[in-house]
């Protein structure tokens, strides 16, 4: 796993779910920007999935549990589009907020599968 991928993951994603809830809460409608980072998360997500399945091959496998940081990556990938089809069904500002609080979730996420990757020892 790549220490810098996914600490700078983290903190793009924390920033793009801040600037969505901030629009939820101004009231902004759903729009092209909010699927923009939703879309923007994913994609980040499908590298995090492709790199965690390549490293432990390589030899560089976690100090944490496996299963655990499995188990982090697999719900990560699943609260974006959860939060964009309840964005879709409500397309006021709440949706919107439903999104941005998924992505600040996603970077908490994405966190402490860091912390799971390098920190812990068994």
């Amino acid at each position: 796993m790549i220490a810098w991928l996914m600490i700078a993951q983290a903190i793009v994603i924390a920033v793009l779910g801040a600037a969505v809830a901030i629009a939820g809460v101004a009231k902004v409608r759903m729009n092209d920007l909010v699927l923009g980072a939703a879309a923007l998360t994913m994609l980040s997500l499908v590298v995090q999935v492709v790199a965690s399945i390549v490293a432990p091959l390589v030899g560089a496998g976690p100090t944490g549990d496996l299963l655990e940081y499995w188990v982090y990556l697999i719900s990560a990938l699943l609260i974006p589009p959860a939060a964009t089809i309840w964005a879709f069904a409500d397309k006021g500002r709440w949706g919107v907020l439903v999104v941005g609080v998924g992505l600040l979730a996603v970077a908490v996420m994405v966190y402490r599968m860091h912390q799971i990757w390098f920190v812990q020892v068994l």
